[in-house]
């Protein structure tokens, strides 16, 4: 019984020390800067014309969808970098998505985790949630798109957090965008 106890408080020390430094509580996010990603020989997805605007770092402008987005051609992937201090000093983070085809990408990831973000018909018609496939060409909007952290997972470390979302034709970079946004405890 002193042993069950004993490792009950460890654990609940253990929790005290990770939320003092990790967001294991609500927090909140913004948007610092976007960069558009590279691609190697064919743009499929374009988002070259968004922008930050305003005091609320809000996101507006187009995304560009060149061809019909299939799960058999085309891919996506995630990955993650952090900079508690936001000094330069990026860290490869654990959370990542792999290279998966980018319809069940979209549903799992954007679909799992940007669904408060990104709410269809409210600050965007970009087709991002996985249910439609192929995703459709065309030009899309997104209009005072700001980060809602509701759907986020519950353990996520506060400072700099650098999410590059990657799109691949064929197994090749076909266009992409790196959000860099800073996460602060909620107040």
């Amino acid at each position: 019984m002193k042993l069950l106890l004993i490792a009950v408080l460890c654990l609940l020390q253990l929790q005290v020390n990770l939320s003092s430094c990790w967001g294991f509580y609500k927090y909140t996010a913004s948007i610092l800067q976007i960069d558009v990603l590279p691609h190697e020989k064919e743009l499929v997805i374009d988002f070259s014309d968004l922008h930050i605007v305003g005091r609320q770092r809000a996101l507006n402008g187009t995304i560009r969808i060149l061809e019909d987005m299939d799960s058999k051609t085309h891919q996506m992937s995630v990955d993650m970098l952090n900079d508690p201090s936001l000094n330069g000093q990026w860290k490869t983070m654990i959370f990542a998505m792999p290279l998966l085809n980018v319809c069940y990408a979209m549903r799992f990831f954007i679909g799992s985790y940007g669904k408060s973000t990104m709410q269809l018909g409210v600050n965007t018609n970009v087709p991002f949630d996985g249910t439609q496939c192929p995703l459709p060409k065309g030009t899309y909007f997104t209009n005072n798109l700001q980060l809602n952290t509701e759907t986020w997972p519950d353990v996520l470390p506060y400072g700099g957090l650098r999410i590059n979302l990657r799109f691949f034709k064929q197994n090749k970079p076909a266009g992409g965008l790196s959000i860099t946004i800073d996460v602060q405890k909620k107040q």
